[in-house]
């Protein structure tokens, strides 16, 4: 499955600039990736031009208008490979 592409930044600044933009524009959006205190969910990864970012300091990443941001779920749990 291929993930959705929104553009909801045009300019540069930091990623929690950016999310809220696309919070604005796509409500419902930052409930999956926010928890209740304002902080990056623990199975969300963020990337910004290829370079993943840590939590703790990503939402004050600084992007310049030409960057990228990926925001992935992880996945965890499921069963291992068979025996």
């Amino acid at each position: 499955a291929h993930g959705r592409q929104l553009r909801c930044f045009d300019h540069g600044g930091t990623v929690g600039e950016v999310l809220q933009a696309c919070f604005a524009a796509h409500p419902g959006l930052g409930h999956y990736i926010l928890d209740d205190q304002g902080r990056i969910r623990k199975h969300v990864l963020l990337f910004a031009d290829g370079c993943r970012l840590g939590a703790a300091t990503a939402l004050d990443h600084v992007l310049e208008a030409e960057s990228e941001l990926y925001v992935m779920q992880a996945l965890s749990g499921g069963q291992g490979e068979p025996g």
